[in-house]
C-alpha cells in the first residue's frame, strides 16, 4: 500500500501543476528557447521543486504515516533535474512543428491578449498558490461565479479537452513510475497487475480532475473578462491551437519521465 500512496502522492502533485507523428522541422534553437518562455512552460518547470514541498508538508498534516510522506517529498525533490528535463522538452517541442507553425505560435504567444492570459497563468506557479488559492475557494463561497462565467469557464475546458489532456499525461508519468519500480523490484508485478494498478489510480483520480481544473480556472483566470476566455477558446479551437495543446502535454508528459525514473530508482534504494 506503500507503493500505491506513494504513486498517488505524485500523480496528485502532478494533477495540480499542472499532459506522434514526426514532422520534419527546420525550427530554429532560439524559436524554441522564446516558446517556453513565452507559453510558461519555462516558469513552471522552476516552480516544481517548491511545489512538490508544498504538497509534501500538506500530505504530512493527513498521512498516516507523516515520516514517509517526509521521505517521498524529499527524494522527489532530489530527483528533479531540471537541466535534463527541459533540454528533453526543447527537443520534443522543436520535432512536433514546423517553422511556419512555430512562426503562428510565436506571433500569437506575442500578442497582448496571450501575454495577459499567461500572466494570469503564472499565479499558479507562485510558491503561495495554495494559500492563495484556498483563500480564494472561500470567497466564492459567498460570492460564486455568474451563470455567464460558468459557461465560459465550462466550455474553455472543454474545448480545449484540458481533463483528458491532463489526465493522459498524469497517467503516463504514473504507469511510466509503477514499471520503473515493478523492475528495480525484479518485476514482482505482472502487466495484468499494473493495469489493475492504473485502474484503482483512474478510479481515484479522474474525479477530481475536472472538478479541480474548474476550480483553478475561475481563479487562475479570475481578472480576465469572459470575452477574454472566449477568444482564448477559440484560439485552441483551431488546428493550431489543438495540434499545440496535444504536443505539448504529450512532449512534458515523456519529458518528466527523466524525472519519474529516477525518482522510482531512488524510491526504491530506500527500501
Amino acid at each position: 500500500m506503500k507503493k500505491l500512496s506513494t504513486l498517488y502522492f505524485t500523480s496528485l502533485f502532478i494533477l495540480t501543476t499542472f499532459a506522434q507523428t514526426a514532422l520534419a522541422s527546420t525550427v530554429k534553437d532560439e524559436d524554441v528557447t522564446q516558446y517556453l518562455d513565452l507559453s510558461g512552460l519555462d516558469l513552471v518547470l522552476q516552480s516544481i521543486p517548491a511545489q512538490i514541498q508544498g504538497m509534501g508538508q500538506q500530505m504530512k498534516l493527513t498521512a498516516k504515516d507523516p515520516e514517509h510522506a517526509e521521505k517521498t517529498m524529499n527524494i522527489l525533490v532530489e530527483s528533479w533535474d531540471e537541466t535534463a528535463i527541459k533540454e528533453s522538452l526543447a527537443g520534443k517541442v522543436k520535432s512536433s512543428f514546423t517553422a511556419k507553425e512555430m512562426d503562428a505560435l510565436l506571433t500569437w504567444l506575442n500578442s497582448d491578449l496571450a501575454r495577459k492570459i499567461k500572466s494570469s497563468e503564472q499565479k499558479t506557479s507562485a510558491a503561495n498558490f495554495t494559500q492563495d488559492f484556498m483563500q480564494y475557494m472561500a470567497k466564492i463561497q459567498s460570492t460564486p461565479p455568474t451563470t455567464e462565467r460558468v459557461q465560459t469557464i465550462r466550455n474553455f475546458i472543454e474545448s480545449t479537452n484540458m481533463v483528458e489532456h491532463s489526465f493522459d499525461m498524469v497517467m503516463a508519468i504514473t504507469k511510466g513510475m509503477v514499471n520503473s519500480l515493478n523492475v528495480a523490484d525484479g518485476n514482482k508485478l505482472t502487466a495484468e497487475q499494473i493495469d489493475a494498478q492504473m485502474q484503482q489510480m483512474e478510479a481515484m483520480l479522474k474525479p477530481q480532475l475536472e472538478q479541480q481544473m474548474i476550480y483553478v480556472s475561475y481563479y487562475t483566470y479570475e481578472e480576465l473578462s469572459d470575452e477574454d476566455i472566449k477568444t482564448y477558446t477559440r484560439f485552441y479551437n483551431k488546428p493550431l491551437g489543438q495540434k499545440e495543446l496535444s504536443k505539448v502535454y504529450s512532449a512534458l508528459s515523456d519529458s518528466l519521465v527523466v524525472w519519474t525514473d529516477a525518482a522510482a530508482k531512488n524510491l526504491q534504494s530506500q527500501k
